[in-house]
């Protein structure tokens, strides 16, 4: 994504509600009942195009179990907090 890792942490906040969040260094676990899921967002070099410099972080989606239903519910809604309406 072209977001620092404060820019996300920042708008991952309102994907937070409802779950139990620890955050740790090396990024975020996130429970409730029935779903675990951790979420980290390391920092990689900057992308230059001409004069244009833009930060680039990767991020880590890690769900502990494997429910096709859960984790479609879980990406929708992540996607729905950082959906930016590119094309």
């Amino acid at each position: 994504m072209s977001l620092t890792p404060t820019e996300f942490e920042r708008q991952l906040q309102p994907l937070l509600a409802g779950w139990v969040v620890d955050r740790l260094p090396a990024g975020w676990p996130l429970s409730r009942p029935g779903q675990a899921v951790g979420l980290s967002c390391p920092s990689l070099p900057l992308l230059r195009t001409g004069p244009i410099e833009l930060p680039r972080s990767e991020v880590v989606i890690a769900f502990a179990d494997d429910v096709p239903a859960s984790k479609a519910v879980f990406l929708a809604d992540f996607q729905r907090h950082f959906g930016r309406g590119g094309g």
